[in-house]
């Protein structure tokens, strides 16, 4: 029987034959932080600015680095190799007081790119470098929707006059804080993914879940850790709850539908590549799905020919095939 197509994060170690370059960068990120906040975690913020910083660095080289083999490589994906690779060996903080309510933090992170990391990239397919990329983008994304909840709490305090307004801040603070932190376990998670540490990755996943139950990325792909590891019920649970938690991450119900198909749930599989379907022609897309448009409806109809052939529904099967073939899907 044919098997379903689905793109995971997930690929090989690759040797690289040529001689190994090391360069190391500098980066340096400043926070500002309120007496609303916590020490521990405006020094995380500031690190990730310093981080950052020295990501930018090293991308122009790691480009550089792509021209010489002739790749052809969009900066999207510079800036996301870049970042996998790109690691942290020395962080320094320092700290001083602006006014009576306000404390700069600053981060001076030193970080080291391997030319070796660059080539295993590379060696990557086309569909993992796709996934991997995507899975960046939407990080980015989440952390420019923090940043801006972080601004607006901070343009609230101006207003703080009372002891229940002071409460009602800190906890707004303290829950951004950990959709921050959040946000760095599943940072870290992809890091390793990409490293093909699978075992790491999963666990910063789950603390990435622990600290924010809502984080429908973490949830995502800790289900495709699952479902490559033919853990089917685990992954089931993961995509539905990060489809729950961001309907039009469309690609969650494909998963679903996969997952149900491989312990042989037909009807659940089937109701959910209709589902994503249904969702998909009509809705706008954008570079935050990842699969978009055609692709990802050629993708769903190829799919559920293949659960329609498993229950026997040779007329229904070559119908979707038609759908796929005719969105650009072949095989």
């Amino acid at each position: 029987m044919k098997k379903f197509f689905i793109a995971l994060a997930i690929g090989l170690l690759v040797a690289s034959t040529a001689s190994a370059e090391i360069k190391t960068y500098e980066g340096v990120g400043e926070y500002l932080m309120s007496d609303f906040e916590t020490f521990d975690v405006a020094q995380q913020r500031a690190k990730q600015r310093a981080e950052q910083s020295a990501c930018e660095q090293a991308g122009v080289y790691v480009e550089s680095r792509t021209e010489v083999v002739n790749a052809q490589v969009q900066r999207d994906e510079i800036l996301t190799m870049t970042s996998g690779i790109l690691k942290i060996v020395d962080v320094k903080f320092k700290r001083e007081f602006v006014d009576d309510n306000t404390t700069r933090i600053r981060a001076t992170v030193k970080a080291n790119i391997d030319s070796e990391d660059v080539t295993k990239w590379l060696a990557k397919s086309l569909g993992e470098r796709s996934s991997l990329v995507e899975q960046n983008e939407q990080l980015r994304r989440a952390n420019e929707e923090q940043d801006k909840q972080i601004a607006e709490l901070k343009r609230q305090l101006a207003d703080v006059k009372t002891q229940r307004d002071r409460k009602e801040i800190t906890e707004k603070f303290a829950a951004e804080d950990k959709i921050f932190l959040s946000n760095q376990k599943y940072e870290q998670g992809l890091n390793f993914l990409q490293r093909n540490d699978y075992r790491r990755a999963e666990n910063l996943f789950t603390q990435a879940i622990e600290l924010n139950p809502g984080n429908a990325l973490a949830h995502g792909m800790r289900g495709t850790l699952h479902y490559s590891a033919k853990n089917y019920n685990a992954a089931i649970n993961d995509f539905s709850r990060a489809a729950r938690l961001d309907p039009n991450w469309i690609q969650m119900y494909l998963l679903v539908g996969y997952s149900h198909y491989a312990l042989g749930n037909y009807d659940a599989a089937l109701e959910n590549l209709s589902k994503a379907i249904y969702l998909a022609k009509n809705f706008s897309f954008d570079k935050k799905y990842g699969l978009t448009g055609h692709k990802l409806l050629a993708t769903a109809y190829y799919n559920r020919g293949l659960i329609y052939q498993a229950l026997g529904n040779y007329e229904r099967t070559q119908a979707d095939f038609d759908r796929a073939r005719r969105l650009g899907r072949s095989h």
